[in-house]
């Protein structure tokens, strides 16, 4: 009887939703604020099935039924107050999808079905509140179509919801848990396409089931810092979106796993990065803002540090962590003589081909480029030197691979890397398409690129470093 009147009384709440309520607020304000409201409402959903169908397959029976349904009306346009007019958005499906999911799983674990409540909040009252702000309180556009204003509208209305939702559930969560799930959700919702639906639903699910259930020292605190590396690189256009989620994962591994010795180690790579980034544009007027590093960039320079530093987590092999340092440095060591390089106010020299070449120009290297390098590799090895208590050898085989990292890109980037040369601007260049015209290619592999290259030289370094320090 308690499962009939459920879905009674669901049916009746979506029914007067999308087809009472929704039409109205449609005809008096606009089609984006119907549907938001009735995005929001959708938490009552969640409640009902609490109440009436908690621990049963009914409850995830019901997302199955409104996912089929939500399919039927993108085809078909039967809800007219939630179906965007454009037919390439499927965030309705998703918004399904992803509740069907979650509710399957607590279904299968119902000891974490609490926090699909709370990933259910995050996605009606978070999601719903930063399009409802967005779109009709202009503001700063951060990425794609979405604006700072509704990022805050998120972070404050998945707070406040959490808040309220700990209240009445009695979940414990303390206010650092609840804003922790709250930034996770106003970061995932940044992702388009309504894809943002599936991904907050999942990461807060994630987030808020590892902060209750298991509690794991430093989890909290690695969350935290991890967070704000995003809003820093972020928001200040130094990394685009996908390449600062990455950031935050790599910076969150490397305080989980690593410890705080080898987050400041990180820290101090991103910083000293972002401040020379910061100095070149202010006092050189290099460029007009910041160079965006792109996802590929730090993907390829910071995998391999990052999959060795979750080794050491996992196996707590000190050589792994040393391995995992000496990867990061080297890409660090090898940016730095990059960005220090360029400003350089003579031509770069190609050490293979023994001759000037045009500065920025991979396989080049410069006097200040490499003295810069060779500095920062002396840092970091001293310090790894003091910190873990190697033999002074090690001290000097750690400098000499990080180091030598920046030698080896460039050789790398003079014999394989693709060059071109445009006909427009008569200058080499490392792109296919300059000044909107094909360039000529005139050395190099097609399939090589700088990422590539650095990539390459990342690998040979860890593995010289593996064979030196694992026994």
């Amino acid at each position: 009887m308690l499962i009939f009147v459920g879905y009674l009384l669901i049916f009746i709440y979506i029914f007067l939703l999308i087809f009472v309520l929704g039409p109205l607020i449609k005809g008096k304000y606009n089609l984006e604020t119907s549907r938001k409201f009735i995005h929001i409402c959708l938490f009552f959903v969640w409640v009902l099935i609490d109440i009436f169908m908690k621990n049963t397959v009914h409850q995830f029976i019901v997302p199955i039924i409104f996912l089929i349904l939500n399919i039927l009306s993108y085809k078909y346009n039967i809800y007219k107050s939630v179906e965007r007019i454009e037919k390439n958005h499927y965030g309705t499906i998703y918004f399904a999808l992803a509740i069907f999911f979650v509710m399957f799983f607590v279904y299968l674990f119902p000891k974490y079905y609490i926090c699909s409540g709370i990933s259910i909040f995050c996605l009606t009252f978070g999601d719903g509140f930063a399009s409802l702000i967005g779109s009709n309180f202009q503001s700063l556009k951060i990425y794609k179509d979405k604006t700072l204003n509704g990022f805050i509208a998120c972070l404050f209305a998945s707070f406040i919801s959490l808040v309220v939702f700990n209240y009445f559930y009695n979940v414990n969560l303390t206010l650092m848990y609840i804003f922790l799930i709250s930034m996770i959700t106003s970061i995932f919702e940044l992702v388009s396409n309504g894809l943002d639906n599936i991904f907050i639903v999942f990461m807060s699910m994630l987030v808020s089931c590892l902060l209750i259930y298991f509690n794991v020292a430093f989890f909290s605190i690695s969350l935290f810092i991890s967070i704000i590396i995003f809003l820093v690189v972020f928001y200040f256009r130094a990394i685009d979106y996908t390449g600062s989620l990455i950031s935050m994962f790599m910076v969150f591994c490397y305080s989980f796993f690593g410890g705080s010795s080898a987050l400041l180690f990180l820290l101090f790579e991103y910083f000293t990065i972002f401040i020379i980034s910061f100095y070149k544009k202010v006092r050189f007027k290099i460029n007009n803002k910041l160079e965006k590093k792109n996802y590929l960039q730090i993907l390829v320079n910071g995998s391999i540090g990052t999959l060795f530093v979750i080794f050491y987590g996992i196996i707590g092999d000190l050589s792994l962590l040393i391995i995992s340092l000496i990867s990061i440095s080297g890409a660090f060591i090898d940016s730095i003589s990059s960005d220090i390089g360029v400003l350089t106010k003579k031509n770069t020299y190609d050490i293979v081909k023994f001759k000037k070449i045009p500065k920025g120009i991979s396989g080049g290297v410069s006097f200040l480029g490499t003295m810069s390098s060779m500095i920062f590799a002396f840092i970091i090895s001293l310090f790894m030197y003091l910190k873990f208590k190697f033999g002074f050898n090690y001290f000097i085989i750690s400098f000499s691979l990080i180091f030598f990292q920046t030698i080896i890109d460039s050789v790398l980037g003079s014999l394989l890397q693709v060059k071109y040369y445009c006909s427009k601007c008569k200058k080499i260049v490392e792109k296919r398409v300059c000044c909107g015209l094909n360039s000529i290619k005139i050395s190099g592999y097609n399939c090589v690129d700088n990422n590539l290259v650095n990539f390459i030289s990342s690998v040979i370094i860890v593995f010289i470093a593996m064979v030196v320090y694992i026994n």
